[in-house]
């Protein structure tokens, strides 16, 4: 199993589930553990699994879902394996490609061959955004994961799970749409997105775009007409009628949204106009994060995020750079606090440090950022005499980072004062199916919110529990923070004096369940 530098599982956030990558007999597997709960998983993901090997398309991977896969102290939980899918997901893609005209071409053709073929075959996807979606090398070929959403005949009347990724979805999508249309606004967005990219590259930059939105954002279809980007794309050649249509279809009914085909020739789209006026005053409209936006100068708010996808915004302290391990391998810590007491950082290890293309150094230091990612256990480390607590996100890539300015930083952290409540969309659904939702408390406005206590939930228990059994193998932050004595030298990356010892029945918990493991991923 993939770890990070702590040995640790290392949990890729998406949908319903944390992914984990297994490696046995020659293959790699994704292993889906649910932390969100439906009473009506396991119907769905029947008729989901039905229709998908009726249809045996590239477009989608191979997967069992397995009721009683994961035994967690005496309790037995679902997951779901999965084939690995082979190639990058679309944000890594566009991360490296987005000046690559030749590239944007053969992706926007590809894109446009699986909407028409999700039309064809009345499914739909649900959640259509970069991080569902794997590319090849250059672009010609896509392939779907993530189906926790998806929308087929045998589902009709049952309801959506959940809304999608809210800067590819339409602003006016509720629980009730839920039927082969789920994914037309999507692709639309991506299309007219792509062909921009295409016709001006610095457009990634200028729109801020990242993993969780590439050129627009959900802001921008609550508001087109004042929108600084829609205006923007509508002065680009052979963007002003696809930029309009985009405006007028976030604007309309979301049932009259037309499939990507006739978008393109302009055919079904409703009599509505916007009016776009740069200057004009815009709506007073709240930051629309995709996720719980967090305070990374707030411990207690993060910490209350733990194994959830969060927005962490905040202002750099300190990067260090260091090595572990018999290799030397490097790593980077960027702390957002004093990691001598309760701090908040992210964690890059060798790995994803190849990715970038110059490290973070000590010039990032009082720049704001905005990161998106999963929020890892706390980790409670010795450094001599020093005590001390963090919590962060693993990086895995460089695009989960964005710098901003202190004006935008202020601006998604302090929401508006008409704020439009996005972040519990989903969860609202879970809800009213009588599922638990998030497994851990979220904020439901995106207003910066008040400080949360520790995570409470059965899960989020199990979760620290799980960390405070494993060997502390590497120490966490270090960096130029004040020290409590002057002759204190940092803390390296060695194995702390005395790591707590996991008790026998922890230790058959962890055997019974990679045996679990093993089993299902080689059968």
């Amino acid at each position: 199993m993939r770890t990070t530098g702590l040995g640790l599982p290392l949990a890729l956030c998406g949908g319903f589930a944390l992914t984990y990558t297994v490696d046995t007999g020659g293959k790699r597997f994704a292993l889906r553990c649910f932390h969100k709960k439906s009473n009506d998983l396991e119907r769905r993901y029947q008729a989901i699994a039905l229709r998908l090997k009726q249809l045996a398309s590239p477009y989608f991977l191979p997967f069992d879902f397995i009721p009683n896969g994961i035994l967690i102290d005496g309790n037995l939980y679902p997951i779901v394996k999965m084939e690995w899918a082979q190639g990058t997901t679309l944000a890594e893609f566009l991360e490296r490609n987005h000046g690559n005209a030749a590239a944007l071409t053969k992706l926007r053709q590809a894109l446009a061959a699986l909407s028409a073929y999700l039309e064809a075959q009345q499914i739909a996807h649900g959640d259509i955004q970069p991080e569902n979606l794997m590319v090849n090398a250059d672009g010609s070929s896509v392939q779907l994961i993530d189906y926790d959403g998806m929308f087929v005949e045998a589902l009709r009347g049952s309801g959506a799970t959940e809304l999608g990724q809210a800067n590819f979805q339409h602003p006016k999508r509720t629980a009730s749409n839920f039927n082969e249309q789920l994914d037309r606004f999507s692709f639309i967005t991506l299309d007219v997105a792509l062909q921009a990219l295409t016709v001006s590259p610095g457009l990634w930059k200028a729109s801020n775009s990242e993993p969780s939105a590439i050129v627009f954002r959900r802001n921008d279809f609550l508001d087109p007409g004042t929108s600084v980007i829609f205006n923007q794309v509508l002065g680009l050649p052979g963007l002003k009628v696809p930029a309009q249509s985009l405006a007028q279809l976030a604007d309309g009914p979301f049932d009259q949204v037309p499939t990507l085909a006739d978008f393109r020739v302009q055919r079904g789209l409703g009599p509505n106009t916007i009016v776009f006026n740069p200057q004009g005053k815009p709506k007073d409209i709240a930051y629309q994060s995709p996720y719980t936006v967090c305070d990374a100068a707030n411990f207690a708010q993060v910490e209350a995020q733990v194994g959830s996808r969060v927005e962490l915004i905040g202002r750099i302290v300190d990067v260090t750079q260091k090595r572990y391990g018999r290799n030397k391998k490097p790593f980077i810590f960027i702390n957002f606090g004093d990691w001598t007491g309760k701090s908040v950082k992210l964690s890059i290890w060798s790995e994803a440090l190849r990715q970038f293309p110059s490290e973070p150094n000590s010039s990032w230091n009082g720049r704001w950022v905005s990161v998106t990612g999963l929020v890892e256990p706390p980790y409670h480390g010795q450094a001599g005499k020093i005590s001390y607590i963090s919590i962060g996100i693993s990086i895995e890539n460089p695009g989960q980072i964005k710098q901003l300015t202190e004006v935008e930083a202020r601006f998604r952290l302090r929401g508006g004062k008409a704020p439009v409540v996005t972040a519990g969309r989903n969860e609202n659904i879970l809800k009213g199916m009588g599922g638990a939702g998030n497994t851990v408390p979220r904020s439901t406005s995106q207003q910066a919110p008040k400080p949360l206590p520790p995570p409470s939930t059965p899960n989020a228990q199990v979760l620290q529990r799980m960390q405070r059994q494993m060997p502390q193998a590497v120490p966490r932050p270090t960096g130029s923070a004040p020290r409590p004595s002057s002759h204190q030298v940092s803390p390296g990356p060695r194995r702390t004096s005395s790591p707590k010892r996991m008790s026998a029945g922890a230790w058959i918990a962890l055997i019974v369940f990679v045996l679990i493991v093993l089993r299902w991923c080689s059968s």
